[in-house]
């Protein structure tokens, strides 16, 4: 191809440097670009031509094009770049992949531009996920990271127990969501772990700010819960809550209020102590159920004998009972009606009989100066009794007596208590099915009744096993150890309240300092590089 110099652009007629075959420089000038636009610009010192990429030639047709740049080879063969003996560089995290140690190890940034990179409560998971009574302790420890100097107020650990009940408002009948929710304050325990103390004004009287140096800062602390019987962690959907959630507050100053930070709330599942009141024996039953004018078999009662024996008992425990129900007439509706013509009593038999384990709830509030009072009942267990005579696999009886034995289970989350404002308490109830056989009706349409008992159930949790009268008169009915000591509201206030304090437990306190070997630091660039790990 021909060099023409009338047909070169006007960037490249300003351009006076170019690089012949040899790597020579020559300055050219075309005669009528120079008359028009004046002199050619210097080349700027120092500066680096370019060099162009050699190439190995397959063809020997080849054409040469002349740009003023530098001359570029064009071939009709494939071409293949020289090997170069320099390394290539290596790729930077910005755009490449390198090896996912070397960038952690080498990369000296903060992974983070937070001034406040972590602030949590970190407590053992062998204290979380375990049920606390009176008399136990609970260790913990908060942890903050700050990767600048940062002034603060303080660093304050915080130790709920608040109860909340809904009870009907019985003044306000028109309104048909009449249900009010109070909530109590059982305790509220504060203490300062870094910083200023609560009880002092934050002014500028009172010296300048402590400030929080780069790294990560660990203070322990311990909760010693007093033996007092507060009430236990329950949470029913618009009947009742109790819980006990400890968190920490980071109080940091600002211009024109202060700012707050707070960790997540962890929740502590509490139980109080149930000592039991007598020693373990049978429960007899001997109880006569009668039926109700509504159903079909009004004139038929049923006799429930027997008995339950390992009461009281201790949640979770295996309970053995003996139970045998019949059915019988009814001799009220004998003597009322004069009838002595009544259906056969072996036509009524019992179909099914089953045991049931009630929680039964009674929430007391104060509303509009007035105590109001609410009653909650739910199953939480339920059993259906095999017959002793049935055929393997089946539940159902075909006879007028229905006869079982065996044990039942008791749930674990089992637990007494009265706070005043709460109290729960279990029964027992017996449901006896009876159906009329000589009804022309099928099986699956006859009319069915329900015949009901109830009686107490007592539980406790110490075992009644070692039963002590002694013993128990000295520590249930203590004052300063049951929960009869706290006072009704508005002055609602435990007797004695848990204490808070700073270590307490093997873990002192430590800090680290904020660069590429702090944990943090090291989690953070983790999680930002997640593609290099």
């Amino acid at each position: 191809m021909a060099n023409s110099n009338d047909s070169w652009p006007k960037f490249l007629k300003r351009m006076s440097a170019s690089v012949t075959n040899d790597g020579t420089t020559t300055h050219e000038t075309p005669p009528q670009a120079h008359s028009q636009q004046g002199p050619p610009l210097p080349r700027r010192p120092n500066q680096q031509l370019y060099q162009p990429q050699q190439w190995t030639e397959h063809s020997t047709s080849t054409a040469s094009l002349s740009t003023g740049l530098h001359d570029i080879s064009l071939s009709s063969g494939m071409q293949q770049p020289l090997a170069s003996s320099a390394p290539e560089p290596q790729k930077t995290c910005h755009g490449a992949i390198v090896s996912k140690y070397a960038s952690l190890a080498t990369d000296d940034r903060p992974p983070t531009t937070d001034r406040v990179a972590e602030f949590i409560l970190d407590i053992p998971d062998g204290i979380r996920n375990m049920t606390q009574h009176p008399g136990d302790v609970i260790v913990g420890s908060v942890v903050v990271t700050v990767t600048k100097p940062t002034k603060a107020l303080r660093i304050k650990l915080t130790f709920l127990g608040q109860q909340r009940v809904y009870v009907r408002d019985m003044s306000n009948q028109a309104s048909l969501l009449n249900y009010t929710n109070v909530d109590y304050t059982i305790f509220d325990k504060q203490l300062t772990l870094w910083g200023r103390d609560l009880g002092k004004d934050d002014t500028a009287a009172n010296g300048p700010l402590e400030t929080l140096q780069p790294g990560t800062m660990r203070v322990p602390f311990s909760i010693k819960i007093p033996r007092v019987n507060y009430p236990s962690s329950i949470k029913r959907e618009k009947t009742c809550r109790v819980r006990y959630v400890i968190w920490a507050t980071l109080e940091r100053p600002g211009t024109f209020m202060d700012h707050t930070i707070l960790t997540d709330k962890e929740e502590i599942h509490f139980e109080p102590i149930a000592y039991p009141t007598r020693p373990r024996e049978a429960l007899q039953i001997n109880n006569t159920i009668y039926g109700t004018l509504e159903t079909s078999t009004a004139h038929i009662a049923v006799v429930v004998t027997g008995g339950i024996v390992q009461l009281p008992a201790v949640a979770g425990d295996r309970v053995a009972y003996q139970l045998e129900a019949r059915t019988q007439l009814d001799q009220r509706s004998v003597t009322n009606s004069g009838n002595q013509h009544l259906a056969d009593i072996n036509q009524c038999v019992i179909r099914f009989m089953r045991v049931y384990i009630v929680e039964r709830l009674k929430a007391r509030g104060l509303i509009k100066g007035m105590d109001h009072t609410q009653a909650y009942s739910k199953d939480i267990h339920a059993v259906t009794l095999i017959p002793t005579n049935s055929k393997p696999g089946k539940v159902s009886n075909s006879e007028s007596v229905y006869s079982s034995n065996g044990h039942i289970r008791l749930p674990f989350d089992m637990c007494p208590f009265d706070s005043k404002q709460l109290e729960r308490t279990y029964e027992l109830r017996i449901e006896c099915d009876v159906v009329d056989k000589s009804s022309l009706l099928d099986k699956m349409t006859r009319q069915k009744s329900t015949y009901t008992m109830h009686m107490p159930l007592e539980i406790c949790t110490v075992s009644p096993d070692t039963f002590d009268a002694a013993a128990y008169q000295n520590a249930y009915t203590n004052e300063s150890l049951n929960i009869s000591s706290i006072a009704l509201p508005p002055h609602h206030k435990a007797a004695a309240e848990p204490k808070v304090a700073v270590g307490g437990w093997e873990l002192e306190r430590s800090f680290i300092k904020w660069d590429r070997l702090n944990p943090t630091w090291v989690e953070l660039a983790r999680k930002r590089n997640t593609e290099y790990i």
